[in-house]
């Protein structure tokens, strides 16, 4: 038993010393979506409705950009930023105003804990 313990800790020091000489270490984390979501929207002349179904104890922010070009600027939606899913279920209605003619794209974040500003 003693020497399992002498191992963890010459482990432990050689470890100390890798951060110290290396100065940072690299960990890797996957993000696994929280669930599968479908985002919908509707478009009349220049008002966009968005909705999706919500789940109690989730926080939802929209997110837009003018474009789907890989520089585009994503943004939040100002009236659609941490709304709670207060029931299992049911429907999310957001609305947006967008000139006619004008593209846009919209994007939905959903955590557990509300986005922070």
């Amino acid at each position: 038993m003693r020497k399992s313990w002498q191992a963890a800790g010459w482990l432990a020091v050689g470890l100390a010393l890798a951060l110290a000489a290396g100065g940072c270490m690299t960990v890797r984390e996957e993000l696994q979506p929280v669930r599968e979501t479908t985002l919908t929207t509707a478009r009349s002349g220049d008002q966009i409705t968005i909705s999706w179904i919500g789940r109690k104890g989730m926080y939802y922010t929209v997110l837009y950009a003018d474009s789907m070009s890989a520089r585009s600027k994503w943004r939040a939606l100002p009236d659609a930023v941490n709304i709670p899913g207060l029931v299992t279920g049911e429907p999310i209605v957001v609305h947006d105003r967008v000139r006619a003619g004008q593209q846009r794209v919209y994007r939905l974040l959903q955590d557990n804990r509300p986005l922070k500003p």
